[in-house]
């Protein structure tokens, strides 16, 4: 990639750095499987661990009810709940740049004397578990902040990135049109916020942006079929799995007051997202935004970190000034 990014063209990415950048991840993702690099890497709660022990502050780790777990960073009796799903596929647990980027966005939020506390559930990964288990850890993750700790919907923010959008979206879903394949869960008012970072709404290569950025993204197409297709493991796909396929009515009193929506320019998701995103739209009753960053990839501000470009980008920006705004 450093030998051919200087002639990538029109179709690459907007720098030599992110073309690199863009190359290892495809190439990492390609040549190793989904156990393999769920060894390579640590798991999510030994880099909330050291996180911890960095910021001098006591490990908050949880196991539900009905036995989900995640961890906490900030005062859970804070004034927003901020329930942050990670992406990964399905198939690989979060970096430590997740544990940069998000806690700088609840000191940014602080610095507006606005007060949150993060909830990280970790649900299980594949090949260890599929369809419907992910969403099932997700229904559970938001019924231990409404039942268990007894915080309304309206002080809850649903954020995620990818396949942690796609929990999201599932749960948005499961609310308003309740899914045989989970457990039962009701609220008796909309929740605060949704915030989705290049939401996996579409298993399908057949987007024009899947071959436009084909040369930009961090996303092989090869590895997005396999890991699609571990998480589905034989379940036809439908408008839980992949929201896209949700009809427009789908969307029509979703419970959630305000909606965000991140892409990247370069992504191949892109018009699968926006695809969504117009019928979300046009449906619900919310008060929905999207923003796309120009130049920047499949979740950009959490993978250019981990190489070094730490420099805040377009999405990062929206976010905060979204944010402040909707929660002040």
């Amino acid at each position: 990639a450093a030998i051919t990014g200087p002639f990538r063209g029109r179709k690459g990415s907007d720098t030599l750095q992110h073309h690199i950048i863009q190359a290892c991840v495809k190439k990492l993702t390609t040549r190793f499987s989904p156990v393999q690099l769920q060894y390579m890497f640590r798991s999510y709660n030994d880099i909330y661990v050291k996180y911890c022990e960095k910021h001098r502050i006591a490990p908050h780790f949880v196991t539900t009810a009905n036995g989900g777990t995640g961890f906490w960073i900030g005062n859970v009796s804070a004034q927003y709940i901020f329930v942050n799903f990670h992406g990964g596929g399905f198939a690989m647990d979060a970096t430590k740049s997740y544990l940069e980027f998000w806690p700088s966005i609840q000191k940014d939020l602080a610095a507006r004397n606005i007060d949150t506390a993060w909830y990280y559930p970790t649900y299980t990964l594949t090949p260890h578990a599929s369809y419907p288990v992910q969403f099932k850890e997700a229904v559970e993750a938001l019924r231990y902040i409404v039942e268990d700790l007894g915080r309304q919907p309206s002080d809850i923010v649903l954020i995620g990135d990818s396949a942690g959008a796609s929990c999201c979206l599932a749960l948005l879903s499961h609310l308003n049109h309740p899914c045989q394949d989970l457990p039962p869960l009701q609220i008796d008012q909309p929740l605060k916020a949704a915030v989705l970072m290049s939401p996996w709404v579409s298993f399908s290569q057949d987007w024009p942006s899947c071959a436009n950025n084909a040369h930009k993204d961090i996303d092989a197409p090869a590895v997005t079929e396999l890991w699609s297709e571990m998480f589905l493991n034989g379940t036809k796909s439908n408008a839980y799995t992949e929201a896209v396929l949700a009809p427009d009515e789908w969307w029509k009193e979703t419970p959630v007051e305000q909606t965000l929506v991140l892409a990247g320019e370069d992504e191949v998701l892109l018009d699968a997202i926006i695809a969504w995103y117009r019928k979300y739209q046009v449906s619900t009753h919310n008060d929905t935004t999207i923003a796309i960053g120009a130049g920047e990839c499949h979740v950009a501000p959490l993978i250019w970190p981990l190489f070094g470009d730490r420099h805040e980008i377009k999405q990062g920006q929206a976010l905060k000034r979204w944010l402040s705004s909707c929660l002040s």
